[in-house]
């Protein structure tokens, strides 16, 4: 056991050049990492929670009331070994897992160490302090964020090494169930060739007194960007005689970047192809609102489209030959969508003829209102008249993500499971909106929270979920169990939704020996119980405002009341770990640390 005088490793020293190295690198790491389990807002790097929590569970070996198990010359060996372990490469090595928790073990004798994280989110402190062998509880209001908790801290450890193949066995069923009803939705090409992706675009008209054409609302015309392989969209303008003009597109691959026209809306102005009128942002708006937000395309009585989104290509895989390959839209294509839309007036048929028990299937919650200034301004699509969250999506997607939610909650075989295989469903959502783009230099589909925001997107991405590739139901069960592979622990944590206020644990905090430096205190707060952040000594005081349903999430930003800065109690830390290798210091309370 520590003494309750002895200061710890954390106090003294840092190898904080090594893990921002580590936790900077993160960012691009996606296979495997529990980031991709689910989306989450404010996920803090692993390299620097496991860090500073094994620095702050540890003593220093230079301090005289250290246990006689550390000493002096073991102060740089351990900053060495925490600096390479912050690496995500070596995450998972039993090897340095052991050493670990060996450490823990002979710090703190046979009573192991609680780690509380009552600010949970994504999850990273209290995964790491499991990884460590202590004992661990998180919560937080946000639904969202305990689904992720339970996954990562309760099933996985549960399950165990062969949860991941149970995971894809349950996934492969439910992907055959569901492809049974959407393979019509989805058809492939007469030639054999596949459709991975269906490129959209919005459309306006042209209010010239003598045009009056449909104007395809394009933020750019590149299909592929990579450079040996450029391919893009050409515009020709047909004149009918006694008619308004229309655009029709073509594939071709531009020899310069010159040959590719610029697109036909910026800041919400569109230009017209054919006259080269620019339409204010203030009617492109008024007609996107008539729309719903433009995501759907009007048909008439024969089936025949006569406004709405339109199709500018279809991105496509042929049998026996790499790379993608794009062609125009067909009527087939049309046909397939005009479907979709009478497959969802069925499903809301069905449910209002049942008296409309339950949820509504699609989503019919408003969506954020958004403009003003502050974080408001990243909430924009209810000026286009996307007033509710089934706006955000297409009949098509509609469909599916109705299936695959339906499918999940009927599979009885896998309900040990079903946890896990819920955030597959949410990634599927996150590729398959109306604000999900088509990234033409990466040639593949980009999410929806490309950042934290919901902006307008005026040409969007449409995935295929019963398909392979990126924004599909199978690819989100890999990206899952891939991660939960990659997770090892061997005990179970604790998951609670509940306010940071109010939690189970008893009210009396640690000793600390010593002044708490800021640099840890953000981290120190997550781990001790804080019975003061129900007082007037909180040093934030949050309102989150949640609606949260399996297929979309709404978030106001959190409103913070910070304290007087010139209180030396409040002082609080002017670097973070991961972003700058300098620390400035300042000696706060323990009071001032809620402790």
């Amino acid at each position: 056991m520590i003494p309750k005088g002895c200061r710890r490793l954390a106090e003294v020293d840092f190898p904080i050049a090594a893990v921002s190295r580590h936790a900077a690198r993160e960012k691009s790491i996606r296979h495997g990492h529990p980031s991709t389990l689910h989306l989450w807002w404010a996920r803090r790097p692993l390299a620097s929670c496991w860090a500073m929590l094994l620095t702050l569970l540890l003593p220093d070996p230079g301090d005289p009331l250290c246990p006689e198990t550390f000493t002096e010359d073991a102060r740089r060996k351990l900053l060495r070994f925490i600096a390479d372990f912050a690496n995500w490469d070596v995450a998972a090595n039993p090897a340095y897992l052991e050493v670990d928790r060996g450490l823990v073990r002979a710090a703190h004798g046979e009573e192991t160490p609680l780690v509380v994280d009552p600010f949970a989110g994504g999850g990273s402190i209290p995964l790491e302090a499991l990884r460590l062998g202590c004992e661990t509880f998180a919560s937080d209001l946000n639904p969202v964020a305990c689904l992720i908790l339970k996954v990562m801290l309760e099933d996985i450890p549960r399950h165990g090494p062969g949860l991941a193949d149970a995971l894809r066995t349950v996934g492969g069923e439910i992907k055959t169930a569901a492809q049974r009803e959407l393979a019509d939705l989805y058809p492939a090409d007469p030639d054999g060739a596949t459709p991975i992706a269906y490129l959209w675009a919005r459309t306006v008209r042209c209010e010239a007194p003598r045009c009056g054409a449909e104007i395809p609302l394009l933020r750019s015309f590149w299909l592929c960007k990579k450079p040996r392989r450029k391919r893009a969209s050409r515009v020709n303008v047909v004149r009918p005689a006694g008619a308004s003009p229309r655009v029709e597109f073509a594939v071709f691959a531009p020899e310069t970047d010159r040959d590719v026209r610029a697109g036909t809306v910026t800041r919400a102005k569109a230009a017209c192809p054919c006259c080269g009128v620019v339409v204010p942002p203030e009617r492109v708006r008024a007609q996107l609102a008539e729309q719903h937000g433009g995501a759907d395309t009007i048909f008439d009585e024969q089936g025949k489209r006569i406004g709405g989104a339109r199709l500018t290509a279809v991105v496509t895989l042929r049998p026996g030959e790499t790379g993608r390959h794009y062609r125009l839209p067909t009527d087939a294509d049309y046909a397939a969508v005009r479907k979709a839309r009478e497959r969802v007036e069925e499903i809301l048929g069905e449910w209002e003829r049942g008296g409309k028990q339950g949820l509504c299937p699609v989503p019919d919650e408003p969506t954020p209102a958004g403009g003003g200034s502050g974080a408001g301004r990243a909430f924009s699509v209810q000026r286009y008249g996307m007033l509710q969250w089934g706006d955000l999506f297409t009949a098509r997607q509609k469909v599916a993500l109705v299936t695959f939610g339906r499918k999940l909650n009927e599979d009885s075989d896998g309900q040990e499971i079903i946890e896990c295989v819920f955030p597959a469903l949410s990634k599927i959502a996150d590729f398959n909106s109306a604000i999900s783009r088509w990234a033409a230099p990466r040639e593949t589909s980009a999410a929806t929270f490309g950042r934290h925001a919901l902006p307008i997107v005026w040409d969007f991405c449409e995935t295929i979920p019963i398909g392979n590739s990126t924004g599909s139901f199978e690819g989100s069960i890999q990206y899952t169990a891939a991660m939960e592979t990659g997770l090892y622990t061997s005990s179970l944590g604790q998951v609670q939704a509940a306010a940071a206020c109010v939690h189970p644990l008893p009210d009396k905090p640690p000793p600390f020996g010593s002044p708490i430096r800021p640099t840890m205190m953000r981290f120190l707060i997550r781990i001790c119980p804080i019975s003061s952040l129900s007082g007037s000594s909180a040093h934030y005081r949050a309102t989150h405002c949640y609606a949260i349903r399996s297929t979309r999430i709404t978030r106001s930003r959190p409103r913070f009341r910070k304290l007087s800065r010139t209180r030396p109690e409040n002082a609080m830390v002017a670097s973070r770990i991961g972003r700058s290798s300098r620390t400035r210091w300042a000696t706060p309370s323990p009071k001032a640390a809620g402790c």
